[in-house]
């Protein structure tokens, strides 16, 4: 004879209706409040809604399948949800407070005669088990977290660099991940421009992004496959704010040209993300005559972040995330030679160069922009196995393609450091797995001041000098 144990818990959390539904509707964010689950994933396409499905691995060493029956936007969603173990009707209630939201938590689980004498005996474990689940959930809405702040933590595993390195794999993103917190922030009322849009890191943060609700404005270098990208984000999403901008971030006039843009629609921006980023071998110049890696991954940047000021200005609490290498750690910029033109060319020291460039800019931005409550940070996104990775590097990934990371989560960091309430606590630190690393490993690569205010002054003539001049007006 089969047996029925009942839960029903309830909670209010200070948060919008709108808001708590958004972050709960999806379920497979489960993993991040609910202490039982080791992880949870999405198996139907499109956004929350009838049918969506989820799989949910649990601790214990089992899974479950839940199937959406019902769901009414704002009000309900009521799951059918299959194991090996039991099957259960789990249903969610949301209901408008004055300060917030109260979230009802019922759920009908059935055993199986086989196991009904085990689960009368012990009732209360799955009475905790609710309560647990419940209590995690308050937790991530209250979204009360701070940032970790002791960069110096990793620093020697950083320079023993076999630990270091370890940590860019796959293997450090699981390590890392078991420390982290929920992001429960709404992006509903956030604009977020991100470069390097199409495929790899970028692709997957404007995946995350998208279905977090944010206004997008994605960047790429093809118009055609932009659209297609960004058809495929609202179908499966549900999110209709995802726009386009077609540029070719290494051409300075069209970096120009795209800033004048966005500043002439005067969409404040709450998040701008540099992510756009290609490694280049032989030496290439662009129709500019500037070296590509610069080009593309420092001055580019540089002008349009500088450009967009005023629109992140005008957000009143946004930010800048830099997607840099962890190449980065081992070169110095050299100012007297920007553009690689000394020497044997080596793609990967001009890319790693050039993001060294951009983690001095983000430093000197924060310094600049902290007084506006301009948040400025840049991450690593560790070594993940991207398209970029596939034609750049072919011998490093056939080597290391057992230890990469996937692009989602490579992308991970870019994600947090954009909508992470606590993220917006530090500016000027370089990220990795949501935990701030140091910048410089050696003394070796370290910039005098001197450096830097030539690398600042380098850039902004190089700026100056490709700003598309005014026409003079005809006379009449």
């Amino acid at each position: 004879m089969s047996h029925e144990i009942v839960l029903d818990e309830s909670i209010e959390v200070p948060r919008a209706l709108q808001e708590t539904f958004a972050y709960v509707a999806d379920f497979s964010r489960i993993e991040q409040w609910d202490p039982g689950v080791r992880s949870a994933t999405t198996l139907s396409a499109g956004p929350p809604g009838v049918g969506s499905e989820y799989r949910v691995d649990m601790k214990a060493g089992f899974s479950l399948h839940y199937t959406v029956i019902e769901f009414r936007p704002l009000a309900q969603m009521l799951m059918q949800v299959e194991s090996r173990f039991f099957s259960a009707r789990e249903e969610i209630l949301f209901e408008a407070t004055p300060d917030g939201t109260r979230i009802r938590y019922i759920a009908r689980f059935s055993f199986p005669a086989s196991l009904a004498a085990l689960s009368r005996r012990f009732p209360g474990v799955m009475q905790g088990v609710g309560k647990s689940a419940m209590q995690g959930l308050r937790r991530a809405l209250e979204d009360a977290y701070t940032a970790p702040a002791d960069a110096e933590r990793h620093a020697l595993a950083d320079r023993l660099i076999l630990p270091g390195m370890l940590g860019f794999t796959r293997f450090g993103y699981q390590r890392a991940r078991r420390r982290w917190k929920p992001v429960s922030a709404w992006l509903g009322d956030r604009h977020i421009v991100l470069t390097g849009a199409t495929s790899g890191i970028g692709l997957a943060a404007s995946r995350s992004l998208a279905s977090m609700g944010a206004k997008l404005t994605l960047v790429g270098r093809e118009s055609a496959k932009l659209k297609s990208v960004a058809a495929t984000l609202r179908a499966a999403t549900g999110n209709a704010r995802i726009g386009t901008e077609t540029a070719d971030l290494s051409l300075m006039a069209d970096v120009h040209a795209l800033a004048k843009r966005l500043l002439r629609a005067g969409h404040p921006i709450d998040a701008l993300i540099n992510n756009a980023g290609a490694l280049f071998n032989p030496r290439q110049t662009t129709a500019e005559n500037l070296e590509k890696s610069f080009a593309l991954l420092l001055l580019g940047p540089f002008i349009l972040t500088e450009r967009l000021h005023p629109l992140l200005a005008a957000a009143q609490r946004s930010r800048v995330v830099n997607v840099l290498s962890g190449g980065m750690l081992s070169q110095r910029i050299r100012v007297r030679d920007l553009q690689s033109e000394r020497g044997t060319y080596s793609g990967s020291v001009a890319y790693a160069r050039a993001k060294r460039g951009l983690m001095i800019l983000t430093e000197e931005w924060a310094k600049r922009w902290r007084e506006e409550n301009i948040v400025v940070n840049a991450m690593h996104p560790g070594w993940a196995d991207t398209p970029g990775v596939a034609s750049a590097l072919p011998a490093f990934r056939r080597l290391t393609r057992p230890l990469l990371r996937t692009p989602e989560q490579g992308a991970d960091t870019v994600v947090w450091l954009a909508a992470a309430t606590e993220a917006a606590q530090q500016s000027g630190a370089f990220w990795l797995d949501r935990e701030p690393h140091p910048s410089h490993l050696f003394a070796s690569t370290r910039e005098t001041p001197e450096d830097r205010a030539a690398l600042l002054q380098a850039l902004a003539d190089l700026m100056t000098g490709t700003t598309p001049k005014r026409r003079a007006p005809r006379k009449s």
